[in-house]
């Protein structure tokens, strides 16, 4: 996917990831992406309030 950016002239990449999925997070930050902000308990699963995390990377 990286290696696509140049040709489809995109400059960063923006995931949003339940911030209670610590094994997604770390996936992400591996791969050199960071917090970029956090929307608190907007969604709701299995019955309970949860966040979601917003992280990005640029490719400048």
């Amino acid at each position: 996917m990286f290696a696509q950016l140049p040709r489809l002239e995109l400059q960063a990449l923006v995931a949003f990831v339940f911030a209670h999925n610590q094994p997604s997070l770390g996936l992400f930050a591996k791969n050199g992406f960071a917090e970029w902000g956090l929307l608190p308990g907007v969604a709701e699963l299995d019955g309970q309030r949860r966040s979601l995390a917003i992280l990005g990377r640029r490719f400048d």
